[in-house]
């Protein structure tokens, strides 16, 4: 979820030691406090994000999002709280690290031009000992101990990237291309092509006509999910669904979506991922008395094995995502509250869970992009910032005004918020991992002069620990930094890389917080 700096606003009062918001267990210990900054007043704003909906091109107008950012400096990684003893260590002695070299920092930005322009990030993957990114104009690998740059792939023909897979398979992924959008024209999602992580070569090219029950979506379709399952691609893409041969590229079989509840057949799939082999599907239709509709697909015939819809309780769902598959976890808001969905292991709604009334301080985080943007069609899948493991999901509650916000734990079970945790003078912008019981969680500033930090927060009680912090500047000129809204998160190497979901030539692309 995109959380930029409110309009205006106090002057930060004096760094105060840690207190972490939330009631403490019987012999909790206050954690290191971090180092004391002055930090300069508030810069204004850039504009509030985008909506979260995602519906079908006939339902939403296109939205613009004006990004302000300035030049950046190369960060200083600060260390905080807990420092594991094997941090200093090169990465060929510390478990999960990258290439075998001794790490080194280092940050990438459009203004000494270590990236190529693009406008909008797709995705981004940990892949072996690479960070890939996959933008509009061009796939990039970065060796993740240096940053150097392995190989680029850009989008055939003068086109742009429009969609990619769930997560690589076997070293390849699928990517979807198509026209860009001009200002009076629609743009396209109709060409389908392999890449291999391994050199980044691009392999078939073909044309991919997924059918649509409105005819004119077949070229009007902007973003499709391509996953590699078996020996065939299946692809999602609005109102309809295919298979590609995974040899060739050739359509194997074309379907479109439909609702076994009422009958309803003007149907679109939101998003997609695999489970054991098989495809599961959140959708929903444009009439009817129903609102999500949870389906599980054969790739390899395009059957429908499993399927449950959930009826509607007012007023039409919007923002429809697939959260996890294990257990299957589906979001959808409308204007009165968002509703987490949890379906049983034969696709049978289990339960329904209060995601909180939106844009308030208490909603929870739906189906976010991370900092990448959504396009119009809703047929595409991003990490939204929650972890869901065993019988708990962790994921914080949206940010109002640049107030401090937080990470909550929610019961699958019941409903019930098990704990909350705050950072003083942060936003909570997602969990990133869980690692021995303990949530890393990246923190953005209330403001854009703050630290970037990354907080350790206990799973059994929420007891938040320091553990990184790194000072992200823009230009010398300019105690701003970057807007970390607009970044998505991923852990390895003892690390957190942060990879920008927009362009631009003044602010950081690629940043860490590493400990020294």
């Amino acid at each position: 979820m995109t959380r930029p700096t409110p309009p205006g606003g106090a002057p930060w009062p004096p760094q105060q030691p840690w207190q972490p918001q939330q009631q403490q267990p019987q012999g909790w210990q206050q954690p290191q406090p971090y180092p004391q900054q002055q930090y300069g007043p508030p810069r204004q704003g850039p504009p509030p994000p985008p909506p979260k909906g995602k519906k079908f091109l006939f339902w939403l107008v296109p939205l613009v999002v004006a990004v302000v950012t300035a030049a950046v400096v190369v960060p200083i990684a600060l260390s905080g709280g807990d420092s594991p003893q094997d941090q200093a260590a090169p990465p060929s002695a510390t478990p999960g690290s990258a290439g075998g070299s001794p790490k080194v920092k280092w940050e990438l930005s459009g203004a000494k031009q270590d990236v190529p322009e693009y406008k909008n990030g797709i995705t981004t993957w940990l892949h072996g000992d690479d960070l890939v990114v996959v933008r509009d104009k061009y796939v990039a690998a970065f060796t993740r101990a240096d940053g150097k740059r392995r190989w680029l792939a850009e989008a055939p023909g003068s086109k742009v990237f429009c969609g990619t897979g769930v997560e690589p398979v076997d070293g390849k992924i699928v990517l979807a291309f198509g026209k860009a959008k001009a200002d009076k024209e629609d743009g396209s999602c109709d060409n389908a092509t392999i890449l291999d992580l391994k050199d980044g070569k691009l392999g078939w090219q073909v044309p991919m006509v997924v059918p649509q029950k409105m005819q004119d979506r077949v070229v009007s379709v902007e973003a499709v999910v391509t996953q590699i399952m078996g020996d065939v691609v299946f692809v999602t893409a609005d109102q309809g669904y295919a298979a590609l041969d995974l040899a060739t590229g050739a359509i194997k079989w074309t379907k479109t979506f439909s609702r076994k509840a009422d009958g309803e057949d003007t149907c679109a799939g939101h998003d997609m991922m695999p489970r054991d082999g098989k495809a599961i599907v959140v959708a929903s239709c444009l009439t009817g008395d129903f609102s999500v509709t949870a389906l599980q697909i054969d790739p390899a015939t395009g059957n429908v094995e499993l399927e449950d819809s959930v009826p509607h309780s007012g007023y039409s769902i919007s923002g429809i995502g697939l959260l996890s598959v294990k257990p299957v976890l589906a979001y959808g808001s409308n204007t009165e509250e968002g509703t987490y969905f949890l379906f049983d292991d034969n696709l049978k709604l289990k339960s329904k869970i209060d995601g909180g009334k939106p844009n308030t301080e208490e909603e929870l985080d739906g189906a976010t992009s991370q900092g990448f943007g959504h396009s119009t069609s809703g047929t595409e899948h991003h990490p939204s910032a929650i972890i869901v493991e065993g019988d708990t999901f962790y994921t914080p509650t949206r940010t109002i005004g640049g107030q401090v916000n937080k990470l909550v734990a929610v019961d699958l079970n019941t409903g019930q918020r098990k704990w909350t945790a705050s950072v003083p003078e942060g936003t909570i912008q997602a969990p990133i991992k869980i690692v021995d019981g303990q949530i890393l969680a990246q923190v953005g500033p209330v403001y854009n002069t703050g630290p970037q930090r990354t907080v350790k927060i206990a799973v059994a009680d929420g007891k938040v620990t320091p553990f990184l912090e790194a000072q992200i500047r823009n230009s010398e000129q300019d105690d701003t930094g970057p807007i970390p809204g607009f970044y998505r998160y991923l852990w390895a190497d003892d690390r957190v890389y942060a990879v920008a979901g927009r362009w631009s030539n003044l602010t950081a692309d690629v940043f860490l917080l590493q400990a020294e």
